[in-house]
């Protein structure tokens, strides 16, 4: 399995279909590592097999994954999917923020810098031990 430094997820709160009369939701955009836009294959797997409900199966979407109903539910997928791809940290950050942040910085590693340090991070702590162990045997 090939280790990823970090994942970015942006999201955004919106009605992704409105001629069906649906109701708002969290939907997951973009992802992103440290090499660029991030192969969504393995996050919509992820989230067909323990999110998606008979209730949202008609409201799936190829380019955004979702929806969640809350952000909770969305951070308990993004951690999931970090330990999927055994990434070391996960951020997630609205349309907002990081919109914000393209426009507030000047240089691509303040840019990633940034995007690690702003939103929502969580660490994959078993990653940490995984490595440290894996260094005696």
């Amino acid at each position: 399995m090939i280790d990823i430094e970090y994942i970015v997820g942006v999201y955004n709160y919106i009605n992704a279909f409105p001629e069906v009369h649906s109701d708002s939701a969290y939907y997951l955009l973009y992802l992103l590592d440290e090499k660029g836009l991030l192969d969504k294959s393995a996050a919509h797997k992820l989230y067909n097999d323990r999110f998606k409900s008979e209730l949202t199966s008609s409201d799936m979407h190829q380019n955004m994954i979702g929806p969640f109903d809350s952000l909770t539910a969305l951070n308990q997928f993004a951690f999931l999917l970090c330990e999927e791809l055994n990434a070391e940290k996960v951020s997630l950050l609205s349309v907002q923020e990081y919109n914000g942040l393209l426009e507030s910085t000047y240089t691509a590693s303040d840019f990633h810098r940034d995007l690690l340090l702003k939103g929502n991070v969580m660490e994959n702590i078993e990653r940490k031990k995984k490595g440290f162990l894996s260094r005696f045997f």
